[in-house]
């Protein structure tokens, strides 16, 4: 969810031990605060307030140990009932392949970065996303998209001609589904641009 929001894979790796990370001392103490909240009752220290105190209002620190606490609630009662982590929203992670799709130098680490967003997004166990998908690239032919088991197969189509494949595949029952079928068209739309 972090990476909806624009958090880099630096920070969220910073998270397993925010001491040795250079995050700001605000959020450093923030995230302590966190820490402390979570590991149960009375793990919260007078030093842990203190520090916060250096760093935040009464009123913002109310507001801080609110959103731990919500979250850890959410945390807690979708693990008792099993409720699955909720897919990205599909206009973030249009945004975050657009922000992909203009920062890469490459089309190969394109792909990578796209595949990436896509299972980390959607939960799809394996995205393949082949540029070789036709006997030359820009050939007239269309490839075969067979309907993987429980995924979806689309033809990335640059300039009216074939590009390659968008293929995904997942445990959830996404092969009928118009939506997800329409959010792939429209990250190969946007993958078919840099393909052309």
């Amino acid at each position: 969810m972090a990476k909806q929001f624009g958090v880099g894979d630096d920070a969220l790796a910073g998270l397993k031990d925010p001491e040795h990370h250079p995050f700001p001392p605000d959020q450093k103490a923030a995230l302590q605060f966190a820490d402390a909240m979570t590991s149960g009752p009375g793990r919260v220290t007078d030093s842990d307030y203190a520090e916060l105190r250096r760093h935040f209002s009464e009123a913002q620190i109310v507001e801080i140990a609110t959103v731990i606490g919500l979250f850890n609630y959410f945390n807690r009662f979708n693990n008792a009932l099993h409720i699955e982590v909720t897919l990205m929203d599909p206009d973030v992670l249009l945004r975050r392949v657009e922000e992909a799709a203009a920062r890469a130098t490459r089309l190969p680490d394109l792909l990578d970065a796209v595949a990436g967003i896509l299972k980390e997004g959607r939960r799809y166990s394996r995205v393949v996303i082949d540029r070789k998908a036709s006997s030359g690239m820009g050939s007239e032919k269309v490839p075969d998209t067979k309907q993987p088991p429980g995924g979806i197969s689309l033809v990335i189509a640059a300039g009216g001609k074939v590009a390659g494949t968008l293929t995904v595949e997942s445990d959830r029952e996404i092969a009928n589904d118009e939506e997800e079928r329409s959010l792939l068209g429209r990250v190969a739309k946007i993958l078919a641009a840099r393909m052309a």
